[in-house]
Parts: C-alpha cells; sequence; structure tokens
C-alpha cells in the first residue's frame, strides 16, 4: 500500500496538472477583447518554450485540478522534458506528464496518472498539443471523449527560492500516520531527513531552481527495509507555512504527493 496515502494540493495555490484527458490537445490562447477583421493568426510558439511555466488553475473540473508546468530547461526533471505534475485538490489524483516535442507546432505527451492512497497507476495513453498563442495566459485542453478544461495561469513563478526558505521543521498528517521532515539549507548534501509514525526513515536533498519558484528534491524511503528513491519538485507558500513535496519512484510505479506545515 502507498505510505502516502492522503494526498493534498499544492501549496500556494494548489499545485498541479488537471489531465483527465486521455489523448489531448492543447492551445494556448490569448486573453482580451476581440479584434478586427484584419487580425492575423497567432504565431506558433515551440511548445518545448517556457511558455508554459508556471502554476495554472482548472475551471470547471470536479475535482478541480492546478497544474504547475516545469521546462525542460529548469533543469528539474527527470527525464529532462516538459513535465506537468497534476494533483487533484481532494488529493485523489496525481498526473506526471511529459512533453516532448520539437518541430514548434505539436508535442507528444505521455505521462502516468497515480490514484493516491492506493498502488493504481495507469498509463496516459499519447495525445498531442499544439501552442498557438503568444500570451500564455490560458491553457485550453480537449480530450478525445470531448471533454474540454480550461486553465488559467495564476503565477509564471519565475523568482527563484532562497536556499534557505525552507529550513526548519515540518510535518504531514496523513490519516493516522505522520510524516516530519528537518530540512537544512538547499544544496547542502543530505539536508532533507525524516521519520514517520509507520517506522518509515527519510533522507535526501533539494536544490534550488534557478529559474523557476520551485526546489528539486530527491529523497530514499526506507520502510521495513525495503527502500525507494523518489525524485520531483517542491513548492512553497507565500509566507512559507507550507511545502509541498510530489514526487515518483524511480520506475514510476508511486507517485506520492505530501503537504508539509512547518513546525515551531
Amino acid at each position: 500500500m502507498n505510505r502516502f496515502s492522503n494526498a493534498h494540493s499544492f501549496a500556494r495555490k494548489p499545485f498541479v496538472a488537471a489531465l483527465t484527458a486521455i489523448a489531448l490537445s492543447l492551445g494556448l490562447s490569448a486573453c482580451g477583447g476581440g479584434g478586427d477583421s484584419n487580425d492575423e493568426a497567432p504565431a506558433v510558439i515551440n511548445p518545448t518554450s517556457s511558455i508554459l511555466q508556471g502554476r495554472w488553475a482548472s475551471t470547471g473540473l470536479d475535482p478541480a485540478y492546478t497544474a504547475i508546468a516545469v521546462p525542460a530547461s529548469s533543469g528539474a526533471n527527470t527525464p529532462a522534458v516538459d513535465t506537468l505534475w497534476g494533483l487533484a485538490q481532494d488529493g485523489s489524483t496525481l498526473y506526471k506528464l511529459q512533453a516532448n516535442g520539437a518541430d514548434g507546432a505539436a508535442a507528444t505527451v505521455t505521462g502516468k496518472r497515480f490514484t493516491l492512497g492506493t498502488d493504481a497507476v495507469a498509463a496516459v495513453t499519447p495525445g498531442s498539443y499544439s501552442v498557438s498563442s503568444t500570451t500564455g495566459t490560458q491553457l485550453t485542453l480537449q480530450s478525445a471523449l470531448g471533454a474540454s478544461a480550461t486553465f488559467t495561469r495564476s503565477d509564471v513563478m519565475s523568482t527563484p527560492l532562497r536556499a534557505d526558505q525552507a529550513n526548519g521543521s515540518w510535518r504531514a498528517a496523513l490519516g493516522s500516520i505522520e510524516v516530519s521532515w528537518t530540512v537544512q539549507s538547499a544544496g547542502i548534501a543530505n539536508n532533507l531527513t525524516g521519520t514517520s509514525t509507520s517506522g518509515c526513515t527519510y533522507s535526501g536533498a533539494s536544490t534550488v531552481v534557478a529559474s523557476q519558484s520551485l526546489y528539486q528534491v530527491s529523497f530514499e524511503e526506507n520502510c521495513a527495509g525495503t527502500t525507494q528513491r523518489f525524485s520531483g519538485i517542491a513548492t512553497i507558500s507565500g509566507d512559507d507555512s507550507r511545502l509541498t513535496v510530489v514526487a515518483t519512484n524511480a520506475d514510476e510505479s508511486r507517485g506520492v504527493a505530501l503537504l508539509f506545515a512547518r513546525q515551531p
């Protein structure tokens, strides 16, 4: 059973990619009033561009989702392709999606859907998206099933976090289990350590991502002699009181989401 059983939404504003789609078609469209009859078609943007970077909030989805888009150029992704992390606000589902495109018009989207609190994981059937706007303020998804979803970008997330911004003691309550981490300055070897009330131990490291407001994280979970390594990202709330970690293990057979509250 997944030991991180009750996932939470990402700190600051819930975090991540809301993809109900099996095959996906993404279009970025500009906001604003109507144009005149001589308006030109929007310029095509390279789909691997940082135009997608940031935090996106869904409208009209139940449950609601938020998206964190992390460009390949950030250096925070494993593998090193554009990645969207998706977390349902009710903590039920986590997506890790990878957009692998280079022709400037379309990209292949693949990934996994993790049902949090269980061992269930499913591959997302490869889909595609196109980016056809220069503003990147609205993201529209169309699925092969005919459903559509719209996301509004709430934050470009272009200001890097400080190395010491997450320093301190953190605790996440997961049902009857509590996970406690101690964090030292990002960039220090083994700056993450922790335990859980179920007997697991944690050790790992975080590093500052220079181009985006998040940390790259990797850590080992050791439970009853079984060790798994996870890699992912972490965000911190505007008042530095909440730290949210989303990650997958090496073969992407498990996805985890932890919402930590800062302790005195």
